[in-house]
């Protein structure tokens, strides 16, 4: 039986995604977020890892994505363009790109890591008290802000990809405090995963009402 190479490229890609699965539920299981026998720790990874390949297979065929990289994957997921206009115009302007705004504010990247490993060094040592964290906040969402829609167009602020971009990194941020001070993760990690998908339909809806409207017009 032969297998086509969108086949082949995914199941390649799902033998990683199942060891993040993996390693994840492993930690969850370790901290007693998990309250299942063990050998479950390695059969829902497999379950999650199947719904990915699934769901990549179907949308790659679909869509004819021979390039399996998962950054074009993503972003033809959220273009909003026809395939015809993306051949008139450049899909990204790299003056109004985030990664070119990242490039521009990098001091202020840098500054915001520096302090958010001072503040978990400190939390660590002394007793912190949680207005700094709070504040912490704040600066990192006005950095942020800055960041992702500072250097972008009329149009590229009105995305709401990078909306979802700026949760993320937020996110992260939070689950990293979270796990170094070893706080409980799980109910900001439930709340999380659930605005995240909100978010994601959001997103997609945004976007297909904007492909919509674009190839009507």
């Amino acid at each position: 039986m032969k297998i086509d190479n969108i086949v082949k490229q995914e199941l390649w890609r799902s033998t990683a995604v199942y060891f993040v699965f993996l390693l994840f539920f492993i930690y969850l299981y370790k901290k007693g977020y998990l309250s299942v026998e063990p050998q479950i720790v390695f059969i829902l990874p497999l379950i999650f890892t199947a719904i990915h390949f699934s769901l990549l297979v179907w949308y790659r065929e679909k869509e004819q994505l021979l390039n399996p990289s998962i950054s074009l994957i993503i972003g033809h997921i959220f273009e909003s363009e026809s395939h015809e206009e993306k051949t008139k115009k450049p899909y990204e302007n790299e003056e109004t790109s985030i990664s070119f705004s990242i490039k521009k504010n990098l001091r202020l990247l840098i500054l915001i890591i520096l302090l958010y490993i001072t503040y978990l060094y400190a939390s660590l040592v002394y007793n912190i008290d949680q207005i700094f964290w709070i504040l912490f906040l704040l600066f990192m969402g006005f950095v942020l802000s800055k960041i992702i829609y500072d250097e972008s167009t009329e149009a590229g602020q009105k995305d709401p990809v990078r909306l979802l971009i700026f949760y993320v990194i937020a996110c992260v941020f939070i689950f990293v405090r979270y796990l170094i001070l070893d706080y409980p993760i799980l109910p900001i990690l439930k709340g999380s995963i659930i605005l995240g998908v909100l978010l994601v339909l959001l997103v997609l809806g945004i976007k297909w009402s904007q492909r919509k409207q674009n190839s009507g017009n």
